[in-house]
């Protein structure tokens, strides 16, 4: 592909040679002439000196080697996904049609297009939209509905009465609408909370593989349009996650938990049972939630705090040693001057840590205190005071 027609597709300014053909991406270091590669941080710019890439795409004003064909996008991070697009399409999709090797029931709609894949099994009363695609080794139990351009990958499991929308992709070992995890502690045994619900998953929802995503115990278990879940997310019953919601790898949601919309959780997020998180929240990788979060704020810790002062705390930790180093000082200083004057000495904490190192700023300062008063001439109990004050030098 010209560079010139690669720069029209991903939306950038082209500086450089337009006829110069570009047929792959690459690394900054693996680049050749016939690819193009991709760089925004300064730090990189020594191997981009190195490298044999036929074009670089970045930011505009950023400083390229003399000599190598540029593509300036605002934003470069996308521009580079669609130089990916364009120089590596998508793999041919599986013919439309039925595999001699999938079970389908009598009762059963699928839409123009539309293709199941061998080893599959096909629920009563199920309607697949136009041109879904189901690759091999899925199961969709009765009554469940897929819409239009939907794509299930292998070994994706979707139980009974689920409803999937348009444009979603769920990728391989999903499980959608297993039962929720709810008990009765009965007699002193656990009995089962019967799990009569469904899960509603809207348009245009990323699903990442081995997620499992819970029905609800009667009503809906609802993940919103645009939302996207990575791999190995664990969702219960009665969550309800808003549009466009972004949830990384191994986040735990507990169950009756709200997600309202543009919420943002980082990897390994845990969120408690009945817990809201409001608009545009963002929680830190690894944080836990036990309490309500107001719109737009950041949280981060266990549990999960106000971001900033998780900051300052994690910050003020990591002095800790040296904390207890001028403490342990001090407390010397505050014995030797109470000796000085007569009082009891303090008696020492043996629960601090010893650290042998002294602190510079306890050091500083007992060498800018001026030197201690002579010590005073004991007075004996029941001695006058002099009669005259002693004659002044």
């Amino acid at each position: 592909m010209k560079l010139s027609d690669l720069a029209q597709i991903c939306g950038a300014k082209l500086e450089g040679s337009g006829d110069h053909e570009i047929k792959d991406v690459a690394k900054i270091e693996t680049a050749t002439r016939d690819h193009v590669c991709f760089v925004v941080d300064k730090s990189y710019l020594p191997a981009l000196e190195k490298s044999r890439a036929g074009a670089v795409i970045t930011l505009g004003g950023f400083a390229v080697p003399q000599g190598m064909n540029a593509l300036r996008a605002d934003d470069p991070d996308l521009a580079f996904s669609k130089a990916v697009a364009a120089l590596r399409p998508e793999p041919l999709r599986p013919r439309p049609g039925i595999s001699p090797h999938a079970v389908v029931p009598a009762r059963f709609e699928m839409g123009q297009d539309s293709s199941i894949g061998p080893f599959t099994f096909i629920g009563d009363g199920v309607k697949l939209g136009r041109n879904v695609v189901v690759y091999p080794h899925c199961y969709i139990g009765d009554e469940v509905e897929i819409g239009d351009n939907t794509v299930l990958y292998p070994h994706v499991t979707i139980l009974e009465r689920c409803r999937i929308g348009k444009n979603c992709l769920i990728h391989p070992g999903a499980r959608i609408g297993a039962d929720g995890f709810g008990f009765h502690f009965v007699a002193g045994k656990f009995v089962k909370a019967p799990q009569r619900g469904t899960v509603v998953i809207e348009d245009d929802v990323e699903v990442g593989a081995n997620t499992a995503i819970d029905r609800a115990r009667f009503d809906v278990t609802l993940i919103k349009r645009g939302t996207k879940i990575d791999n190995l997310v664990q969702i219960g019953h009665n969550v309800n996650i808003g549009q466009h919601c972004v949830i990384a790898g191994q986040c735990g949601i507990a169950g009756s938990a709200v997600l309202k919309d543009y919420v943002m959780l980082g990897g390994n997020v845990g969120v408690g049972d009945h817990i809201t998180i409001g608009m545009g929240a963002k929680i830190a990788a690894r944080s836990g939630l036990m309490r309500d979060v107001a719109p737009g704020m950041k949280m981060a810790g266990q549990p999960a705090e106000e971001g900033k002062s998780f900051m300052r705390r994690e910050a003020i930790l990591k002095r800790l040693p040296e904390t207890i180093a001028e403490i342990k000082e001090l407390k010397a200083l505050v014995s030797k001057l109470a000796g000085q004057v007569g009082l009891p000495p303090e008696e020492e904490d043996d629960d601090l840590p010893v650290q042998e190192e002294t602190s510079g700023a306890v050091t500083r300062f007992l060498r800018s205190r001026p030197a201690p008063m002579p010590d005073e001439p004991a007075t004996q109990p029941g001695a006058q005071p002099p009669a005259q004050p002693p004659a002044q030098g």
